[in-house]
């Protein structure tokens, strides 16, 4: 709740004043003309303050201006005028992680680029954060508003005061407004600075001269029309002409605002320069990265080897941990050989079998700190292998009640159409155990109806198979054990042999091999009614349900091995003594920092990055992230800041780019 009015003002612990200059159409505001007739009829303010008034003080009384003067939402625009952030939503701060040094030194990044062809930048407004995000922003703008509103306030006073105190009173008012605009203006510049080409940042800084705006808005001569007629023009130069509509709207706001003094329209207009400034940011970054693509994933193994001998010899990698999981499922893969009497495993077989059993059963740590850049997409593979599993439970439960005179052609039949109403039913959370009655209709809906009953509903038979998929879909019950060990076995040595036969390819090699591309839609023929050439029978390859997993994961196997084998499994072992805690006591000497290289005359495509090892005095690191570690958008490395390209909080973080799914 915002203070009562108060008569006097009283000193307080507050917020020191800021002489933040704004720029807005203040001129409109504080000029003679028509619209200012809105403030002549506001209740009188203090005539004049006293020599002794502290800035808490002053402040306090604009807050009471706008409490009084903005009504019928002056309690709110007051309240937020003062609890707001000073800096817009969108500033260059916030869009630095799109810059080019950012992209090519984020590692998490240059992984995922690897498994989705279509990954790209979008803003980061889901959840609990950006609901908070959102909330924020209003808050700021709302807050604006009541900064233009002083503006113009302030200024016609002080046009109009008869003694030079009250003249120096409202001028007084008029720097402490001062808090936000300023803020935005420069914003505003900087961005649009980084979006055009170098010949034009002369002309884009000298127009923008916040300063002079700022004069220009404290005397009331600022012309917020032809300003914003000049920003559209430019924008509308360097933008995709998809947004031209969005400019126009942009530039009619705030000259509507200019012209009728309308706060709410100014600010609406400023609003939307920022967002449009943030889509071309997007534009470009995202651009950059479908170009960049091959060159990214072509040197993923070098950039990520450099990278991670980098973080080893900082500690921020337990390689024994590693080496310990790794050891252990090779000894219990070769004394079973040796007991069997088979061909002993390699150390790709140890990998890839260590990797599907911790997925499926090690709930705790499924998989070890060398995996940190996989942890989203593990997460993602063990979810469908048990949606797998619940699947084969809700039909072999279907298939243990079903008559035993009911033939196999229609149980199949029926426990296919069983398992796309339970798909249905789950959706994309997969989430069974929550599920449990919906699903336990379905089945005896089912079961009657291979049964010849109608209606297909049974009180009792529902109950007995509520009570048992209950018990089966539970991750630790005997019934979900086993089938996760036949699915194990059935998935284990098909990944063997998928591995073995992509180990050798490159990583661009691989994402060829094994990413999903979008297939475009057929075009209609252009005779006939558009009939479609049915390809022979012997070209259509069999569906195998178990492919899709097995190709994710000798993707993910593929490159962890390249990258991974020298340095943490193949590496000699070290002692029990010599621990990463201990090795992180030495700092690394380099760092790996990753340059874009330009053909000449050129700023936004490269066309090659090359990775230098830089000097580096990195302090002690923060230990390996944790797989379900929650997070921000990522901070990459700027290239003139080796202690920057460390990416730190790169790996903690969640990546701000979001991958579209590709069939």
């Amino acid at each position: 709740m915002h203070r009562k009015t108060r008569s006097q003002p009283v000193s307080a612990d507050r917020e020191s004043l800021e002489p933040e200059t704004t720029s807005h159409d203040s001129a409109s505001m504080a000029s003679t003309s028509p619209a200012t007739t809105s403030y002549e009829s506001a209740s009188p303010a203090l005539s004049c303050s006293s020599p002794a008034m502290s800035d808490q003080e002053l402040i306090y009384e604009i807050f009471d201006y706008i409490l009084e003067n903005m009504e019928p939402n002056g309690a709110d625009i007051s309240h937020f005028y003062e609890v707001a952030t000073k800096q817009p939503p969108i500033t260059p701060e916030s869009l630095a992680e799109l810059d080019m040094p950012r992209i090519i030194n984020n590692p998490k990044l240059r992984h995922d680029v690897n498994f989705d062809r279509e990954l790209h930048f979008r803003p980061n407004l889901e959840g609990s954060k950006g609901k908070q995000k959102l909330r924020s922003a209003d808050q700021y703008w709302q807050a604006l508003e009541g900064e233009l509103f002083m503006y113009g306030f302030a200024a016609v006073r002080k046009q109009t005061a008869a003694y030079p105190a009250a003249q120096a009173h409202w001028e007084r008012v008029l720097r402490g407004t001062q808090r936000r605009l300023r803020q935005i203006f420069e914003a505003i510049r900087d961005i649009l600075s980084t979006l055009v080409p170098d010949h034009e940042q002369k002309r884009i800084r000298a127009r923008l001269d916040v300063d002079l705006i700022m004069q220009q808005i404290t005397n009331g001569v600022c012309d917020l029309i032809d300003l914003s007629t000049w920003l559209a023009t430019v924008v509308k130069k360097h933008c995709a002409p998809m947004r031209d509509e969005l400019v126009d709207a942009m530039s009619m706001d705030i000259q509507r605002g200019a012209l009728e003094n309308r706060h709410d329209k100014l600010v609406n207009g400023l609003r939307q320069l920022l967002n449009i400034l943030e889509a071309m940011k997007l534009d470009v970054a995202n651009h950059q990265i479908r170009h960049m693509r091959p060159l990214l994933v072509d040197d993923t193994v070098n950039f990520q080897r450099r990278y991670n001998a980098h973080r080893i010899s900082l500690g921020k990698i337990e390689v024994r941990k590693c080496q310990k999981w790794f050891d252990e499922e090779m000894e219990g893969l070769t004394a079973r050989a040796i007991e069997l009497g088979t061909p002993q495993p390699t150390t790709l077989d140890a990998l890839s079998s260590a990797l599907l059993r911790d997925l499926l059963f090690n709930e705790a740590t499924p998989c070890p700190p060398s995996f940190y850049l996989d942890y989203d997409r593990l997460r993602i593979i063990r979810n469908d292998i048990r949606s797998t599993v619940s699947h084969e439970i809700c039909r072999a439960t279907l298939a243990e009640l079903t008559p035993p005179w009911v033939s196999p052609a229609e149980l199949l039949k029926a426990q296919g159409a069983l398992q796309c109403a339970v798909s249905a039913i789950v959706g994309m959370s997969s989430r069974f155990t929550e599920r449990v009655e919906n699903i336990a209709v379905e089945i005896v809906r089912f079961l009657l109806v291979l049964e010849g009953r109608y209606p297909p509903f049974d009180g009792t038979l529902l109950g007995m198979v509520e009570q048992r998929l209950a018990q089966a879909l539970q991750p630790t019950s005997q019934a979900f054990d086993k089938l996760a060990r036949d699915t194990c076995d059935r998935l284990l040595p098909k990944l063997k042999v998928c591995v073995d036969a992509h180990i050798r390819m490159s990583a661009l090699d691989l994402q060829d091999a094994l990413v999903s591309t979008i297939m475009p839609a057929l075009s209609p023929s252009p005779f006939g009614f558009g009939a479609v050439l049915t390809p022979p029978a012997g070209m259509v390859k069999q569906y195998d349900p178990d492919e899709d997993i097995v190709r994710r994961m000798t993707h993910i196997i593929c490159l962890h091995w390249q990258v991974w084998a020298d340095l943490v499994y193949l590496a000699p072992k070290v002692g029990e003594a010599d621990t990463s805690a201990s090795a992180s006591l030495t700092p690394s000497p380099t760092i790996p920092i990753a340059q874009a290289v330009y053909a000449p005359g050129k700023k936004w495509l490269p066309v090659s990055v090359t990775v230098t090892d830089v000097p580096s005095g990195m302090p002690t690191p923060a230990s390996t992230p944790k797989p379900a570690a929650d997070a921000d958008i990522p901070r990459g490395t700027e290239g003139a800041d080796p202690e920057a390209g460390d990416a730190t909080q790169q790996e903690s973080e969640s990546l701000d780019a979001h991958q579209h799914p590709t069939t």
